[in-house]
């Protein structure tokens, strides 16, 4: 069995959030980079999430069971896709709203439609450099043997290098640890994730009072965040006691001053994140429709 996640949390290296070159010149607020100049983080976000996801899952069940500067090396895991009634396998450790279903004579298990949402999710991240699949597109079972690469993808290594768990010294953030342990992982939005890293990354910005001030143009151009998905995962986290935002540039009356606004201060809060994450957006939407 995996050893509890470390205290310190999720360790990533910054180039997992943070792109530091050939960003887009000519990127709007209200539109991301292409999908090759944004960093693998935000290159994983999808509709219905579940790539982004995975990649934080793999990341988090190494650091388990590996020391620092260790090899994944997840062959020795023997860990199989889809699992069944006595083994787990990927496919459990994805939270998904799969049900079984039977349909003109095909019948799927809701671990059947969660293994595909893990190749799924498996090719948006070889695309993005985070792994490396063998064998040929169509052999049987070749996503059994699936490497884990260095999280800044092969593009900003390099090369393909296998991941290792990472080590003091190294350019690495931590995301608190009951992000994994409790939960939230598995109910935030792929965006609102994306916003959680780039707080805890901080690369681009500045310290002040304790926050975090990310200039909206870093946050486009090196975060890959456009305006629109950054102001509603914000206002989720802050509702949900994950985020605390320190706005800047108002008046009493909440007018705004000019565009002061757009630079918030940021910071993670980490009593949030001891919360039991389901138990506390079950709380939170109940509060809402009483109110309505």
């Amino acid at each position: 069995m995996p050893a509890p996640m470390p205290a310190a949390g999720l360790l990533l290296r910054s180039g997992f959030s943070f792109r530091d070159k050939d960003t887009a010149p000519d990127a709007s607020d209200r539109k991301a980079p292409p999908h090759a100049l944004r960093p693998p983080a935000t290159r994983l976000i999808t509709s219905r999430g579940g790539s982004l996801r995975f990649a934080l899952i793999v990341f988090a069940l190494v650091q388990t069971k590996r020391k620092p500067g260790e090899k994944a090396r997840l062959h020795e895991f023997d860990i199989p896709i889809a699992g069944d009634s006595k083994h787990l396998g990927w496919a459990d450790l994805l939270v998904a709203d799969a049900t079984d279903s039977h349909s003109n004579g095909v019948y799927l298990t809701a671990r059947d439609k969660r293994a595909r949402s893990v190749r799924s999710a498996l090719r948006r991240l070889a695309k993005a450099g985070l792994v490396s699949i063998p064998g040929e597109p169509r052999a049987r079972n070749r996503f059994d043997d699936f490497a884990l690469l260095n999280e800044r993808g092969v593009e900003s290594v390099g090369e393909a290098e296998e991941y290792r768990v990472p080590v003091p010294g190294e350019s690495i953030f931590a995301v608190p640890n009951g992000f994994i342990a409790n939960g939230w992982l598995h109910v935030l939005e792929d965006s609102e994730i994306a916003l959680l890293l780039m707080v805890a990354c901080q690369e681009g910005g500045w310290p002040e009072g304790g926050l975090v001030v990310i200039p909206p143009e870093i946050r486009l151009k090196n975060y890959g965040i456009h305006r629109d998905a950054y102001s509603s995962a914000r206002k989720t986290l802050e509702w949900f006691g994950l985020l605390e935002v320190q706005e800047v540039g108002r008046h009493k009356d909440g007018r705004a001053e000019n565009l002061e606004l757009r630079t918030h201060r940021l910071g993670l809060s980490t009593a949030g994140f001891g919360e039991h994450a389901p138990s506390k957006v079950i709380h939170e939407l109940r509060t809402q429709l009483a109110r309505s």
